[in-house]
């Protein structure tokens, strides 16, 4: 398959964001500024823009059961056009996917590979870690039990930490190692619990960090993890990171707008 043109700038969305939060973006949803969601999901997001293309993903083993029946409706019924579905979710973590890479190998066999032939997508790798002590010897372990039989055309990764150098060391050896066009599906400045970045620290990672990733040839797309569960990114990844906040004296936790960094990484 040929690999996408589109602008590789994209944007988390959690299952509990509003529906209404989608015009926060759409001056850069009709620029193409931003021209891709993902949810984790295999649903796609109430009231989602027609000009943004929805990613499914394959998150764990509990929801791969559903992936032939909620691709059929929403690709063959509703006609959403759908490029690529991504891999299971950090299976490599305990918090999260967690799957031994037989029950994965398993899974993406029998029903991960059928999906991708089906419906005629670019196929993404499960979403590793930047803990390389795991996610390299589990992703390792994974595609040798395929025996070279994946599907995969793209590797998907997350990055969390303060220093876009190290973020560039960590995707220059993915890349180099499992010689794949690469995803940065999640990515942020966080201190990863030892205090928060603030928000100065956290827009200086970005202006550096995005016109690398916009020029170099083999990352193919990247959202940064600005929106979260409850409205709220949580103090590891760090709250200068979040791309909303409340409007004061709305009255109505809901009402939100663009935050300093949502209007940064929007506008860049």
């Amino acid at each position: 398959m040929s690999t996408p043109t589109r602008t590789k700038r994209g944007i988390g969305w959690p299952w509990d964001k509003p529906a209404s939060h989608f015009k926060l973006y759409q001056p850069y949803t009709s620029s193409g500024k931003i021209s891709w969601v993902f949810n984790w999901e295999l649903w796609a997001p109430a009231s989602l823009p027609p000009e943004l293309e929805w990613i499914p993903c394959v998150r764990t083993a509990g929801n791969a059961k559903d992936a032939d029946a909620f691709l059929s409706d929403i690709i063959l019924n509703r006609g959403l056009a759908v490029s690529a579905l991504l891999g299971f979710n950090e299976p490599e973590i305990p918090e999260q996917a967690n799957l031994a890479v037989e029950t994965a190998t398993d899974l993406w066999r029998r029903i991960v590979i059928p999906a991708k032939r089906k419906f005629n997508l670019r196929l993404g790798s499960p979403g590793m870690s930047s803990d390389v002590s795991r996610s390299k010897p589990w992703l390792s372990k994974f595609l040798a039990s395929l025996n070279g039989e994946d599907g995969i055309d793209f590797l998907v990764v997350h990055w969390y930490g303060p220093r876009f150098a190290d973020m560039r060391t960590f995707l220059e050896d993915m890349h180099s190692t499992y010689n794949l066009p690469v995803w940065v599906n999640e990515f942020a400045c966080s201190s990863m619990g030892q205090g928060e970045a603030t928000q100065d620290e956290v827009e200086a990672f970005i202006r550096e960090a995005l016109p690398w990733l916009d020029q170099c040839e083999w990352i193919e797309r990247y959202a940064y993890f600005g929106n979260a569960q409850g409205r709220d990114v949580g103090s590891w990844v760090g709250r200068g990171s979040m791309f909303t906040e409340a409007v004061e004296g709305a009255g109505d936790a809901d009402v939100r707008r663009l935050s300093r960094i949502g209007e940064v990484y929007c506008e860049l």
